[in-house]
């Protein structure tokens, strides 16, 4: 068999998190990605995770990944491509989403910086992007290193608030079962940072898979040769998969890799 790449999702992929602070990796997860490097095959990451994110949770085993919604490319380790926000775009995000009252983080790699999220909420947040005091939440625009917005609602209809605020080219995900949200845009998504990964690493998109749940791996999706959603995925997502396998507390990913062979 050539050799293939398989692009994983991090959160309800990789990560099952009954709540936003607990991260746990099926053991068959991580035996896939054992048999699928010992077959020869490319396993990298596509999330909206940053980098830190990943050697936190997965150390040694990826160095190749499109992070924070494809704004950040790695092959083989290294960085070919990187886009953040300028401080020009920070003011412009600032004034339009405080119209809304939305509450909102401008995510990097090695931090954040909060906008308008309750100080009660910073601890539980840096949890949950698994870095001790990630979040700043006394900054100004020309400090933001960003290439991500991420959105923390109080309750359903504090986000039924902000909803009119995501119009297109904006596309939110919201986190099924949770009041928390990444924000990526129409052509600065993952599907961009797959291609320039699959263009950099001379692999077609034809031996290239990728294995999602969410509504931010639709587009990801649809320029590679195999797609794959989670059991656990969301309708839209299943709607457009090559294949439907079973959910993350079911060994969906092992599953997955079976059912194509990859080992």
């Amino acid at each position: 068999m050539s050799k293939k790449v398989i692009f994983f999702d991090i959160d309800g992929t990789l990560l099952s998190s009954h709540n936003e602070r607990y991260f746990y990796v099926e053991p068959s997860a991580l035996e896939a990605l054992k048999q699928l490097k010992q077959n020869g095959h490319i396993v990298a990451i596509s999330s909206g995770r940053p980098e830190l994110f990943i050697h936190k949770y997965f150390p040694g085993i990826f160095s190749n990944y499109v992070a924070m919604n494809g704004a950040h490319v790695v092959v083989d380790g290294k960085t070919v491509f990187e886009e953040c926000f300028s401080p020009d775009e920070i003011r412009k995000y600032i004034e339009y989403f405080d119209r809304y009252g939305c509450w909102y983080n401008f995510v990097g790699n090695t931090r954040g910086w909060a906008r308008h999220v309750p100080e009660e909420q910073i601890e539980p947040l840096n949890e949950s992007y698994g870095m001790p005091g990630y979040l700043q939440t006394d900054w100004e625009p020309e400090d933001v290193h960003a290439s991500l917005i991420d959105f923390v609602f109080q309750d359903e209809a504090h986000y039924l608030r902000c909803k009119p605020a995501f119009q297109k080219p904006m596309v939110l995900n919201k986190h099924p079962g949770s009041l928390a949200a990444d924000l990526s845009f129409q052509g600065k998504d993952k599907s961009r940072g797959v291609q320039i990964f699959l263009k950099e690493a001379g692999i077609s998109p034809e031996d290239a898979y990728a294995i999602g749940d969410g509504y931010n791996d639709i587009t990801m999706m649809k320029v590679v040769g195999h797609s794959i959603a989670m059991g656990n995925a969301v309708e839209d997502l299943k709607n457009v998969a090559e294949y439907v396998t079973a959910g993350i507390d079911d060994d969906g990913i092992y599953k997955a890799c079976k059912h194509y062979q990859l080992f």
